[in-house]
């Protein structure tokens, strides 16, 4: 396809995504429509459509209103493409501006205040709150789309020659500084899941944070560990790869059919996660992972359409979720036992604030060691702490 049958392709998506669909869904609609598109052509579209998503708001102000045509015109507007080379009536491509759409004036002398749109006003607050000084810095990071990353299982491989093997199959990576198993893709991301690499067991796709914070927690010989929200086991996986002390793994969730692809993973990584199907009052762990569901905001990148989707009430009923979480976790500890609590949040109401709130009034838990990761070039943001039971 050439580039401006690939734009117009972007804004007939977006008008069908405008009408309440979701957008997994109108891609894979369209893909079947348009058989005659490359694998190529398919991801451009997808990376565009998904970059207009992270800045729906932004575009929408710059292009001059909420269709399809106005938000490429307001992307492609903040991204300094020339309009005309674009909208130049070629065919398949999409057709001239009008009169109206080459007099839209907009004043670019303070971006950061056009970025700002890109997010619900009533969060806005609470974000320049939690992030500091950092508010610019990852409001402008959240526009663009996070690296693909993996973990090397270094119970099986090293680092180095996990990269070596990767480039055989024509994946180029790169160490990722951030933490020991961290790899970002440079080239070849869409041959992963089908490399040896990953069919041994050797890398898995997670973000370079999210391994860093499942480092907090230290496994002793013998520990009996629960992953307790824990889906496809990722935190689990990592951690249980990494250890270098023998230890016992369980994984239970409120779902059972969450946990339907952790055999098949662990199998694949070479350790052994037993699945939990109710838990017990008399079972007592020695480490609970809480990888807990929240806002998501420090992985927008990676889900744009979440901060849409997000609400006060939405908000709060995860903070109620959290802490609940926690006071179950406390409950099945072992004497001296520690929480690894983590979210892949940037809101200080879901990570530090909470926390510090929940010792005030819970006497018998302790914090031990936090860390909080803002969404950058290194990864996206997370925040972990080891609580420990008193």
């Amino acid at each position: 396809m050439q580039i401006n049958s690939i734009y117009q392709s972007v804004i007939e998506i977006l008008d069908t995504y405008l009408n309440e669909a979701k957008i997994d869904f109108v891609l894979r609609k369209w893909a079947i429509k348009h058989r005659f598109a490359g694998s190529s052509d398919r991801r451009k579209i997808k990376d565009i459509i998904f970059d207009i998503i992270r800045q729906k708001k932004s575009c929408e102000h710059v292009g001059g209103g909420f269709s399809g045509r106005n938000l490429l015109i307001g992307y492609l507007k903040l991204k300094g493409t020339e309009l005309s080379s674009v909208f130049d009536n070629s065919k398949f491509g999409p057709e001239e501006l009008t009169i109206k759409e080459q007099n839209i004036n907009i004043d670019f002398s303070n971006l950061s205040n056009i970025y700002e749109l890109d997010f619900p006003s009533w969060l806005i607050p609470i974000l320049r709150r939690s992030l500091l000084n950092e508010f610019s810095n990852v409001v402008k990071a959240l526009r663009n789309r996070s690296h693909i990353q993996l973990r090397v299982n270094l119970k099986k491989i090293s680092r180095l020659n996990a990269m070596k093997k990767l480039q055989k199959n024509n994946i180029e990576c790169e160490i990722n500084e951030l933490c020991s198993t961290a790899l970002n893709v440079l080239n070849g991301a869409q041959h992963i899941l089908t490399s040896p690499c990953f069919e041994n067991g050797f890398v898995e796709l997670q973000d370079a944070g999210s391994q860093l914070v499942c480092e907090l927690i230290e496994i002793n010989y013998n520990d009996k560990v629960l992953d307790m929200c824990a889906g496809a086991g990722g935190k689990s996986l990592a951690i249980s790869c990494s250890a270098e002390l023998d230890a016992t793994y369980f994984a239970w969730d409120i779902n059972f059919d969450r946990m339907k692809d952790i055999d098949a993973r662990s199998k694949r990584a070479g350790v052994k996660i037993e699945k939990v199907i109710k838990l017990s009052s008399k079972s007592f762990y020695n480490k609970i992972i809480i990888d807990a569901p929240c806002s998501g905001s420090g992985s927008w990148r990676r889900d744009p359409e979440g901060k849409w989707r997000l609400d006060e009430d939405i908000l709060d009923n995860y903070v109620k979720t959290q802490k609940e979480l926690i006071l179950k976790g406390l409950k099945l500890l072992a004497p001296r036992g520690q929480i690894l609590y983590i979210t892949c949040s940037i809101l200080d109401i879901e990570n530090g604030k909470l926390i510090d709130d929940l010792i005030s009034s819970v006497l018998s838990l302790k914090l031990v060691r936090s860390i909080s990761l803002v969404p950058s070039s290194k990864s996206d943001g997370f925040y972990g702490a080891v609580l420990e039971k008193v």
